[in-house]
């Protein structure tokens, strides 16, 4: 089965380079959510989220294409996970362990339920995501990724602290999979509370997520739950993004309606959380990323515009900080849009080389909307070079 043929993709060192991967309409309406992850090898996988009418639509499937040569050329797309009684959301979080081949994989399944009118390929009925339930799967891998054991499933209530929606089970996503130079692995779930959510006035009003951390200090054997971290903002936590600024110190950053990125920090390898505050990055309520680069350097790609409501959703921008994320360098705009187009739901990855790959969805607001997968690349010369 081919459902396209990739174009190659260019990289110039210092400069920014930026392509369409694939369009919107090619195989599926929409194509979000991409992931990177790099074998042992230094072949690489980008993995996303292919689905028509709706994100939630119950026949999402998760693509992947792979390249052997840091980028350049991609293989036609193929299947890599799909599943008949619920759309699992991309492929998960993926982390290769520090011995090099041992690598763990957290997949979420979600049943949504929504209405659409087929002729006009468009969602006239959202999901009630307190009537919604995910379901998380922790996998194993000892080739470096290549091929998963079948997995077992984490019972929720360990990441929700025991809480349930009304009916039982949870609804939410896993955000963030990290370890850190001691070898514990930390896992960020974000899940819909109900001890601070109102089911009352709405599927969509009265939503607030929190997030909690799943610590292993054996490989991901064992768990413990971190502190939570909260915030005051509607809707809560979302998206989480954390990386190791030093040993044992964690920064995050994360979404909210609060018109920029919000930040925590922790001391003691993500067991507490200090009091959530604004972070100097003014945003919509929309995804950031961020990473840490080889030169020890952060890196955040959001969209840099102050909004409570989730637009504009452009430009897409990127940031450096030098001092674990206390300050922020002026940002480099990666791309722009207008009205109620969307550059987000975005992937981030440095590769061994040095150079920087970004997964970006791009939202076209026409009717029927479609979202291609754009990918840029670049590096940090091009970063410090504005």
């Amino acid at each position: 089965m081919k459902i396209a043929t990739i174009a190659p993709l260019s990289y110039t060192p210092g400069q920014l380079e930026y392509f369409q991967f694939i369009r919107g309409g090619v195989g599926a309406d929409y194509h979000q959510g991409p992931a990177f992850f790099q074998f042992p090898d230094g072949g690489v996988r980008l993995t996303w989220h292919a689905y028509d009418y709706d994100e939630c639509s119950p026949n999402g499937v998760v693509l992947y294409s792979d390249s052997t040569d840091s980028g350049a050329h991609w293989s036609a797309p193929q299947v890599f996970m799909a599943d008949i009684t619920a759309p699992i959301y991309g492929a998960g979080a993926m982390l290769r362990l520090a011995d090099g081949h041992s690598t763990l994989m957290l997949a979420t399944q979600t049943r949504h339920h929504i209405e659409v009118d087929e002729e006009r390929r468009v969602a006239t009925a959202g999901s009630n995501y307190f009537r919604t339930r995910t379901h998380v799967f922790l996998r194993r891998s000892a080739d470096g990724g290549r091929t998963f054991d079948h997995g077992k499933e984490l019972p929720h209530q360990q990441f929700t602290g025991g809480k349930e929606l009304s009916g039982g089970g949870f609804y939410g996503s896993v955000d963030c999979l990290l370890q850190l130079t001691s070898g514990r692995i930390v896992a960020a779930f974000m899940f819909l509370d109900p001890a601070r959510s109102d089911e009352g006035v709405g599927s969509w009003a009265g939503q607030h997520y929190t997030v909690a951390c799943l610590l292993s200090d054996d490989a991901g054997r064992s768990w413990t739950r971190s502190e939570e971290i909260v915030v005051d903002t509607p809707r809560g936590v979302m998206e989480v993004q954390i990386v190791e600024t030093a040993p044992e110190r964690l920064f995050c950053l994360f979404r909210t309606k609060g018109g920029f990125l919000y930040q925590t920090v922790s001391e003691d390898g993500g067991e507490t959380w200090a009091p959530s505050t604004p972070s100097a990055l003014p945003s919509p309520e929309s995804m950031a990323r961020m990473i840490r680069l080889q030169s020890g350097n952060l890196l955040v790609v959001w969209n840099n515009v102050s909004s409570t409501t989730q637009q504009p959703r452009h430009p897409l921008a990127a940031a450096l900080s030098q001092d674990g994320g206390k300050t922020w360098g002026p940002p480099r705009v990666i791309a722009d849009e207008t009205g109620a187009n969307q550059l987000s739901n975005h992937g981030l990855i440095q590769l061994d080389d040095g150079r920087i790959l970004l997964g970006i969805s791009h939202y076209r607001a026409v009717r029927p909307m479609t979202s291609d997968l754009d990918v840029a690349i670049f590096d940090e010369r091009w970063l410090q070079a504005g």
